[in-house]
C-alpha cells in the first residue's frame, strides 16, 4: 500500500467485536491513515469502549445521527423503538465528557481532495438517506471534490456522476476502479450492523495512486456480540439481525 492509501469506516453502533476486527484488518493492510464517518454508538452493548477506541486512533471522526441523539437529551420521537432503546442505553453508559465529545464532532470534513459526511452533503444535519438516484444526485450536486464518502444506510455501494450528467451505480463489492472525471460517491457500509445481506463487518480502502477503492469484509465473533446484547437487556432483534446482515 502507498503512503496515500487510507481506510474509511462508519456505523460501528457499539459493536466492539466488529470494530476490533476491522481495526486489526486495517493494521494488517499496513494502513495508518483512517477516517470515521460516525454513528460510533447506538444499538449494541459497548458504546463507551467503542468510543474510547475510536478516539484513541487520533483520526478525524464525524457525528452521526445516533451520536447526536446520545449526546443530547432531546426526545426520541422520530426513532423506532429498537433504535430508541440503544440510544437510551448509550446515554446511560457514556460519561459526561464522552457525550460532550460527541456533541462537538463535525458533520462534514474535507482534506481538500476528498469530502466526508455521515449521511448526505445535501443538508447534512437532516440525516438524509442515499438509497436511490434522486437522493444520490442531491448529494452529488453539493459535492465539490472528485471523491466523497458517506455511511448511514449500512449498505455499501458507489455512485458516479459523469461530466455529461450520466449517473451510474455499482454494488459495494470487492476492488473497483474509480471512473475518470466527474464526481464519485462511495458508501462505505457498516462496521457494526451491515444491512446488505452479509453479516461480515464492512469498510473501504481508498488507494489514490492506483485510483481504486476496495470494499473489505471482515468476519468477527457475532455470537459474543449477541451475548452482550442479551445481557444488557437490549432488544433481541438487534443481535438476531447481525447474523443475517440486515
Amino acid at each position: 500500500m502507498s503512503d496515500s492509501t487510507f481506510a474509511v469506516f462508519s456505523d460501528i453502533h457499539s459493536n466492539l467485536e466488529a470494530l476490533q476486527a476491522v481495526l486489526a484488518d486495517i493494521a494488517e493492510q499496513g494502513i495508518h491513515r483512517m477516517m470515521c464517518l460516525g454513528d460510533v454508538v447506538g444499538y449494541a452493548a459497548n458504546p463507551s469502549k467503542c468510543l474510547n477506541q475510536v478516539r484513541d486512533l487520533g483520526c478525524p471522526v464525524l457525528r452521526g445521527n445516533h451520536d447526536a441523539a446520545a449526546a443530547w437529551n432531546y426526545a426520541l420521537v422520530h426513532m423506532r423503538d429498537v433504535a430508541k432503546r440503544g440510544i437510551e442505553f448509550s446515554r446511560l453508559k457514556l460519561s459526561a465528557s464522552q457525550r460532550a465529545y460527541l456533541a462537538e464532532l463535525p458533520l462534514v470534513f474535507t482534506d481538500g481532495v476528498h469530502e466526508f459526511v455521515h449521511a448526505s452533503l445535501y443538508a447534512p444535519s437532516d440525516w438524509r438517506y442515499i438509497q436511490n438516484g434522486v437522493e444520490a444526485l442531491m448529494h452529488l450536486t453539493e459535492q465539490r471534490c472528485r471523491l466523497s464518502f458517506c455511511g448511514h444506510t449500512h449498505v455499501p455501494g458507489m455512485w458516479h456522476l459523469s461530466g455529461t450528467g450520466n449517473l451510474k451505480q455499482w454494488r459495494g463489492y470487492g476492488r473497483l476502479p474509480l471512473a475518470p472525471g466527474g464526481k464519485t460517491l462511495i458508501n462505505v457500509g457498516s462496521v457494526g450492523q451491515p444491512r446488505d445481506g452479509s453479516p461480515a463487518a464492512c469498510y473501504v480502502i481508498c488507494d489514490p495512486e492506483a485510483d481504486c477503492i476496495e470494499f473489505r469484509r471482515v468476519d468477527y465473533d457475532i455470537a459474543k456480540t449477541r451475548r452482550k446484547i442479551m445481557r444488557a437487556k437490549l432488544p433481541a432483534f438487534v443481535g438476531e439481525r447481525l447474523s443475517r446482515g440486515e
